[in-house]
């Protein structure tokens, strides 16, 4: 089962980010590239492709309260070969299953997802789901779309509407941004060669790899055979407040470093210029682009079972 753990200490200063800090597991990076569509775009199509009413639903789903406390490690799972399970609390639920689509690894784009209007204990009471399909339904769950889980997101969705009495709707809003892109100077990249060896390290979406600089990476990261989406994925990951997009226009797969310059007087971690990007012909630059914000109407606790 691969799963992303979730530590209880709030630390990112995002203001789409009320929970806690997502630490993703290594085995993560075996799936393909995930897509950022917008909400429910893909995922309301339904096992039908097309029909939205078609809805996938989980056969059996329990869904207990239990006490946050020592020894308890949120965390929401890729699916299981016949369901899914996570301990996890009301928004993360929400977050996932109504964020942008992406596996459950790839928290880095569902978990920027923006609410208004959360009640009391959204953020705090824990909540352990385990959930199975029908015996007739195994095989559509085993090949849906690692990429974006679409029938996951349905079920979960349908599970919090059934179960939680969830109703909410979407507002749009001008939301910052982070544009990874080409300096005046241009790239300047090494292309990684077709037929290299890669090193053993995290494998990438692209299928590159990349491996840490110093304890666990703390002192930035060497690409092999790596992309540029790759490269914006991983500080999105790491350490950006909002979403990183890949406006570099590059194409090809590329062997180069990144180091972390934190800035004196600056938290390491959150000052978007400590990258050693400029080396690359590389530039991160701020943006804006219009996202939709989840609003709830409607919630409630569900009856344990």
């Amino acid at each position: 089962m691969e799963k992303i753990l979730i530590s209880s200490t709030k630390s990112f200063r995002s203001p789409f980010l009320p929970l806690a800090v997502f630490l993703l597991a290594s085995v993560a990076a075996s799936y393909p590239a995930g897509a950022q569509t917008g909400l429910g775009e893909q995922a309301s199509k339904g096992r039908s492709g097309g029909d939205p009413t078609n809805e996938f639903k989980f056969e059996v789903i329990s869904i207990k309260p239990i006490q946050r406390g020592p020894g308890v490690q949120l965390a929401i799972t890729n699916p299981t070969p016949n369901g899914f399970t996570a301990t996890a609390t009301l928004w993360q639920l929400v977050a996932f299953a109504y964020g942008s689509l992406a596996p459950a690894w790839k928290v880095q784009v569902w978990q920027k997802t923006e609410m208004r209007n959360e009640p009391s204990g959204f953020e705090e009471q824990v909540y352990a789901i385990d959930a199975r399909v029908s015996h007739s339904e195994v095989e559509a769950w085993q090949n849906q779309d690692k990429r974006t889980q679409d029938l996951l997101h349905v079920a979960l969705r349908a599970a919090l509407k059934e179960r939680f009495k969830l109703a909410l709707h979407k507002e749009s809003a001008q939301r910052t941004i982070f544009e990874l892109a080409v300096s005046k100077r241009g790239p300047r990249l090494k292309p990684a060669a077709s037929d290299a060896v890669l090193p053993v390290g995290m494998k990438l979406e692209s299928g590159g790899v990349m491996t840490g600089i110093g304890p666990k990476g703390s002192d930035g990261w060497d690409f092999h055979g790596a992309t540029m989406q790759d490269l914006a994925d991983r500080m999105l990951q790491s350490f950006l407040d909002g979403p990183v997009r890949d406006r570099t226009g590059l194409t090809g797969r590329y062997d180069f470093q990144v180091r972390i310059v934190p800035t004196p007087g600056e938290e390491r971690g959150y000052d978007y210029d400590a990258y050693s990007l400029s080396d690359l012909g590389l530039e991160l630059k701020r943006g804006t682009e219009n996202r939709p914000i989840l609003v709830i109407d409607h919630v409630e606790r569900p009856t344990p079972n």
